[in-house]
C-alpha cells in the first residue's frame, strides 16, 4: 500500500509539472532526481552538516548512498505555492554551463530542498578570508574572473529572457577541483517571481521528469 501511495504521489507530481511546462514537443526533456525528506536527512547526518545559513534557509554538505557528495539548500518561500517552487526548479534545471553550479535534484513535502553539484574547493570567500588557506595566485584569480564573465555572458545573452544574477559576491562564486569558477544561487529567489514566470514562454523552455 505504501509503494502504491508513493507511485501515486510521483505520478501526480509529474502531471503537475507537465501542466506547468506545457506540452511543446520540440523542447528538451530534463531529468532531475526527486529526493525524499528521509534521503536528505540521512545524507546530511540529520541536518548537522551546516555549511552556510541565510534568510532563505540553511545549506548543508550531503553525502548520498553510493558516495555522491552534493550541496543541499533548504528553501523557505513565505506565502508561495508549490507551483512557484516547481517553476524555480524548471528554471535551474535547464541551465547548463561549465561556470554555473548545476542543479541535480530537489525535494518537496515536509520541507523544500534543492540539491546542487558539489564544488570541491568551496567558495571564493573562504579562500580570501581564511588565513589557513594558501593564497590564490594571480593566474588563478584571473581564471576565476574569466569564468565569472563567461557565466554572465551565458545568463545575459544566451538565455531568453535573460537571467540576471542579482548579487555577485565572493560567497556566491564557487570553485571546483581545478579552481574553475561557478556561479551559485542563480535565479533562485533573488530573480523575483515575474522573471520566473517569463521563463515559461522563453526559447529556453524545457520539460523535466523525476526518477
Amino acid at each position: 500500500m505504501k509503494t502504491n501511495n508513493n507511485n501515486n504521489k510521483n505520478s501526480n507530481l509529474i502531471l503537475k509539472i507537465k501542466l506547468l511546462l506545457g506540452s511543446t514537443p520540440s523542447v528538451p526533456v530534463i531529468f532531475l532526481r526527486r529526493f525524499s525528506y528521509n534521503d536528505i536527512k540521512r545524507a546530511t547526518d540529520g541536518f548537522s552538516r551546516v555549511i552556510a545559513t541565510s534568510s532563505h534557509g540553511a545549506s548543508y554538505k550531503a553525502k548520498f548512498q553510493g558516495g555522491r557528495v552534493a550541496v543541499v539548500k533548504e528553501i523557505h518561500l513565505i506565502d508561495q505555492e508549490d507551483d512557484y517552487f516547481y517553476r524555480e526548479v524548471q528554471l535551474l534545471g535547464r541551465l547548463h554551463h561549465r561556470h554555473v553550479v548545476a542543479l541535480d535534484g530537489f525535494s518537496v513535502g515536509r520541507k523544500r530542498f534543492l540539491v546542487f553539484e558539489n564544488s570541491e574547493n568551496g567558495s571564493l570567500k573562504e579562500h580570501l578570508n581564511d588565513p589557513l588557506k594558501t593564497p590564490l595566485d594571480w593566474r588563478i584569480r584571473l581564471k576565476i574572473i574569466v569564468g565569472v564573465a563567461a557565466a554572465l555572458e551565458y545568463l545575459h545573452f544566451f538565455c531568453d529572457p535573460p537571467v540576471y544574477h542579482v548579487s555577485i559576491s565572493s560567497s556566491t562564486i564557487m570553485l571546483d577541483e581545478n579552481y574553475n569558477a561557478k556561479l551559485s544561487d542563480v535565479g533562485l529567489l533573488g530573480s523575483g517571481s515575474n522573471q520566473v514566470t517569463a521563463w515559461r514562454t522563453s526559447n529556453c523552455n524545457g520539460k523535466f521528469f523525476t526518477f
